[in-house]
């Protein structure tokens, strides 16, 4: 699940509970930051323990700054409330990759993620440190069109992931990528895959990607059991024949849109960005919670080896809006932060972190959705 830096705070007077198109002026009080205090990681928490579909790995924001100095913060200090997040997520079995996403040409995100072997060397402790990296770099739809002179640019886009993948190592390295990078031409009656000769081997630009990379969501834009399959189907024979089982760590997810998009069909937001109203119609899909854990469901049948995506926590999962329950059960009870340990390598005893505690009533799952189809890797 993707947890960026703002989630949505439906009881913002201000937002009159619609998701605003902005974050800035007025509408930026729309938004708290999604995990930075008890209250924030409470909800976090608690969206991500739902029964049955429990949360199992999380793509998290706004840690470029609080690693980037050789893994300390600004103030040369190793970060709390991050190592304070950190311990409370593998209290409950919650990996945790930190998330950069530039999405420019150069690639900046090669020059980041360094950042977390840092965090992890010299802040890190048995329970408080990165599993992984994640990088969000879409740039390559802006060069993605075939026979304009566009390849040496695609060739970059896959060096530079490799050289993003070799700095994050021995952290394994999570990438997203759009299920329309496969081919040229995507229609059914005109389909042509979009191949480059990269590393010596001749494969499509989609199929390079799964290979540097140790695990991929496919964002198939679309609110669709159905259209989710067809447009990841692909991408995910190939990475099942080639990668699956290779590590402890690799997985393969298909991404549902949460947050408003100017399109309706392709997200499961209850309206549109954009929209005057806390819902409103459309012609594709059941644009709610259960819509999209059901669409995950119907991804499974033919992809059973496939984890859902959800992009992202507060945007509008678990928010409280029209079809999506607030979800709630856990507190978070303040401690001193964990014990950072500067040296070679994480402190061989945990570190002290906050009481994490659910309530007698955890959040329930509808009951139409079968708890035992999908788990579900991000949170955004």
């Amino acid at each position: 699940m993707y947890v960026w830096t703002d989630a949505f705070d439906v009881d913002a007077p201000y937002c009159n509970r619609i998701y605003p198109s902005t974050k800035t002026g007025d509408n930026a009080s729309c938004f708290y930051h999604s995990w930075d205090t008890p209250q924030a990681r409470a909800r976090l928490w608690s969206a991500s323990t739902v029964a049955g579909r429990e949360v199992t790995r999380i793509f998290l924001s706004d840690v470029r700054e609080r690693t980037r100095y050789n893994g300390l913060n600004s103030e040369g200090v190793c970060d709390e409330e991050l190592l304070t997040t950190l311990g409370e997520a593998h209290a409950l079995g919650i990996e945790v990759y930190g998330l950069f996403s530039s999405s420019d040409a150069a690639f900046s995100e090669q020059n980041m993620v360094g950042g977390l072997n840092d965090f992890n060397t010299n802040c890190g402790t048995a329970s408080a440190r990165f599993d992984g990296a994640s990088v969000n770099n879409e740039y390559f739809t802006s060069v993605k069109q075939c026979g304009v002179g566009n390849e040496g640019a695609q060739l970059q886009f896959l060096d530079d992931l490799e050289a993003t993948r070799i700095n994050a190592s021995p952290l394994p390295l999570h990438f997203s990528v759009s299920w329309n990078w496969e081919c040229c031409s995507c229609g059914a009656a005109t389909y042509q895959r979009r191949e480059l000769d990269w590393n010596g081997n001749t494969k499509s630009a989609l199929e390079h990607m799964i290979d540097i990379a140790d695990s991929v969501d496919v964002q198939v834009a679309w609110n669709t059991g159905s259209t989710m399959t067809s447009r990841s189907q692909v991408p995910y024979d190939y990475w099942e024949a080639n990668h699956m089982g290779t590590t402890s760590t690799t997985s393969f997810s298909v991404l549902a849109y949460t947050n408003p998009n100017s399109d309706c069909r392709q997200s499961f937001a209850p309206h549109t960005k954009g929209a005057t109203t806390a819902s409103d119609t459309c012609a594709t899909g059941d644009r709610t919670e259960e819509g999209m854990f059901e669409a995950f469901d119907t991804v499974r049948i033919t992809q059973p080896n496939t984890d859902g995506g959800i992009h992202y926590m507060g945007g509008v999962y678990s928010s409280g809006m029209v079809g999506w329950p607030k979800h709630e059960g856990y507190t978070v009870t303040p401690s001193d932060p964990p014990t950072s340990s500067p040296s070679t390598g994480p402190s061989a005893s945990p570190s002290k972190v906050p009481s994490i505690s659910p309530s007698s009533n955890p959040t329930a799952v509808p009951t139409s959705s079968p708890s035992s189809e999908v788990s579900f890797a991000y949170i955004g």
